[in-house]
């Protein structure tokens, strides 16, 4: 499969899983799903597929963000520092009620990565 195959597979699956958890009032299903789904991966499939999760966290879409955030917080996903930085920034300047609360977050997911990765 190439990359962009992979990404597109991705965004195709959750949306899939999406509906279907809505449809059977399981917010956590998705998620569930896309960790198994990462199992699977081999290690390229897993390099894009973190990328993907990077792009993910930037999303608009508050639901995506989340399960991004979840992803990379549960899969330690290190090559997503860069995109949270950004979405650090971006939350920092939002007059969003609910932002104070997702930069707590992404800041505590932030720098166990960063502590992970200083470890080695």
């Amino acid at each position: 499969m190439t990359p962009a195959e992979l990404r597109l597979a991705m965004q195709r699956y959750r949306q899939q899983i999406e509906a279907e958890a809505k449809a059977l009032k399981d917010p956590y299903l998705a998620l569930d799903r896309l960790r198994g789904e990462f199992s699977k991966l081999d290690v390229d499939e897993r390099r894009v597929a973190n990328e993907v999760l990077g792009e993910w966290a930037l999303s608009d879409d508050e639901g995506l963000r989340y399960d991004a955030l979840a992803l990379i917080e549960d899969l330690n996903v290190r090559t997503a520092l860069p995109a949270l930085e950004k979405l650090m920034r971006r939350l920092a300047e939002s007059a969003s009620p609910g932002a104070p609360y997702e930069l707590k977050k992404v800041r505590r997911i932030a720098a166990k990565l960063e502590e992970d990765q200083a470890r080695g």
